[in-house]
């Protein structure tokens, strides 16, 4: 069983820290991108959108090649819009479990925020990203890995 690639706990543990790896380095890149356009005199919408936007590539990028590794990466467009879709809902969890966490369990903004998040993090995004977003080709029977993906 190897750490990188197969299908026992230790490859799972593998992807899964991998693709949280990757997530703090999309956060990174989004912070300092926005940073930048905000010190560079940028309006802080357009600092958000192009942070964001960063990110967003940064973390698709990462999980598409380095941290879901697969015998098969399916269209670049058909995991691209697979990703979105699953950020789109990913925020709305977001919204969700902070209006919950704060408006209901009366938490402070800034720790709701961030509970919400790790709670969407680890039960929405990981799970989507890894089966549904960058799966990759199912192995059949004889050990030969399919050549295309549904």
């Amino acid at each position: 069983m190897t750490f990188r690639r197969g299908h026992g706990p230790a490859a799972e543990v593998g992807r899964f820290l991998r693709a949280n790896l990757s997530s703090s380095a999309a956060s990174l890149v989004d912070y300092l991108v926005a940073g930048l356009v905000l010190l560079l005199g940028g309006h802080y919408l357009v600092a958000a959108s192009a942070g964001a936007l960063s990110g967003a590539v940064t973390d698709f990028s990462l999980k598409r090649h380095w941290a879901f590794d697969r015998t098969h990466k399916g269209a670049v467009h058909r995991e691209g819009l697979r990703y979105l879709l699953v950020s789109a809902a990913s925020l709305l969890w977001n919204l969700a479990a902070c209006y919950a966490l704060v408006d209901g369990l009366k938490l402070r903004a800034l720790p709701g925020v961030i509970v919400a998040s790790i709670l969407v993090g680890f039960l929405w995004n990981y799970p989507l990203h890894r089966l549904f977003v960058f799966r990759g080709a199912r192995p059949v029977p004889g050990g030969v890995a399919s050549g295309s993906e549904p």
